[in-house]
This record gives C-alpha cells, sequence and structure tokens, in this order.
C-alpha cells in the first residue's frame, strides 16, 4: 500500500472526537489519560472535569476511549507534517519552525503518546508512516544544504522526537520557559554550547 493510501486510511480511521467535544475537553482527557494510564473512566473523568456518564456516553468503554485518544492523536500528527511539508521542499528552516510550533501546540496529545510509546516512537500502530514522513522532511532540507548531512535523517528524526518529548514532559512539570519554541528549535539546530568546540586530539 502506498504512503498515499495509508494516510488516506489512517485518517479515516477516527470519528473522535465528536463535535460536541471542544478542544479544551479533548486536550484534557489527554492530559489525564496521560498523568494516569491506569485510571478508572470515572478517575479519566474527574480529572478531565466532567461526569462519568457524560465520559461514557461520548465512548463507552475504558478500551474504547483509549483507541479513539490514539487514533485522534494520530491523525493530527499526520495533519501537522502534511501542513508543514509543503514549505519543507523550498523553504526547510519555516517548515521545522512550523513543525516546532505545531507539534508545541499539541502538548497534551504528544505527553499522551509518550506515555504509551517510548521516547523514539514505536513504529508499532501506524506511527511508522509518521516517522518516515518526519525523515523525508529531514532528507529534504538534507539536500538543500540546510541540515546536516553526516547523519542519516532517521536519526534528526530521533533526535527531533526526543527535544520535543523532552520539551512537553519539562512543561508539564512547570520547568519549561514560555518561549520553548525557540530554545526547541536552537537546541535542535545548533546544540546548547556557545560556541563549537575544540576537540583535543585523544
Amino acid at each position: 500500500m502506498s504512503h498515499k493510501n495509508q494516510k488516506r486510511l489512517l485518517m479515516t480511521n477516527s470519528g473522535f472526537p465528536p463535535s460536541s467535544l471542544s478542544t479544551k475537553l479533548v486536550k484534557a482527557l489527554y492530559a489525564a489519560a496521560a498523568l494516569r494510564p491506569r485510571a478508572s473512566m470515572g478517575e479519566l473523568a474527574a480529572l478531565a472535569g466532567i461526569s462519568r456518564a457524560t465520559l461514557h456516553r461520548y465512548c463507552g468503554t475504558r478500551e474504547n476511549l483509549d483507541s479513539q485518544l490514539e487514533q485522534h492523536a494520530k491523525n493530527t500528527l499526520m495533519q501537522i507534517l502534511d501542513n508543514s511539508g509543503a514549505l519543507a521542499s523550498t523553504e526547510p528552516l519555516a517548515a521545522l519552525r512550523q513543525l516546532i510550533r505545531e507539534h508545541l501546540a499539541q502538548g497534551e496529545l504528544i505527553a499522551f503518546l509518550a506515555s504509551r510509546y517510548p521516547v523514539h516512537m514505536s513504529v508499532q500502530h501506524d506511527l511508522r508512516l509518521y516517522l518516515e514522513t518526519l525523515d523525508a522532511l529531514f532528507f529534504s532540507g538534507q539536500r538543500q544544504g540546510v541540515f546536516r548531512a553526516d547523519v542519516t535523517a532517521a536519526l534528526l528524526t530521533e533526535m527531533f522526537v526526543s527535544l520535543l518529548h523532552g520539551m512537553v514532559d519539562a512543561r508539564q512539570r512547570g520547568h519549561a520557559p514560555i518561549e520553548r519554541a525557540k530554545m526547541l528549535e536552537n537546541a535542535f539546530l545548533q546544540g546548547i554550547a556557545t560556541r563549537a568546540p575544540c576537540w583535543a586530539p585523544a
């Protein structure tokens, strides 16, 4: 199956969230499920600020809630990549900045997925397509000489996702500054040294 067909299948497999669910409530559900992965429906509802009956009406069982949240999260990630993909071929840095902004705007969603997968975002359960699309975005920048070419695009993806997860986690714990998008961009592109180190021979 082609990437285009895989993406179309991924994006049409979920009816979540219902139009009656506000963005604020969806984010609250992501945050609650990330904070308490084993919580009951009643506990999650309380954390999200709604009644258990309301949550049950939207999604039925806890298993169905997890499935719907996960599918919606994957769809959202692919939409973020779609939004940045057109920029990547002509403006890799602009595409990177948009990637960072849009990912950080979905911090609760990122925290939810990070609570279920390793930091590198497991290739299982449709996330392979997400990682491969990120690889392609970074490879486009490498071909244009914007990103370093002495490492693979796949490694750039691993580094980006690791930094992203770290920033989201720091924000969740109150350790991230307000201007976190620029900090993440600088950390990814330049590291944390004030100047390139001069390494002495071993």
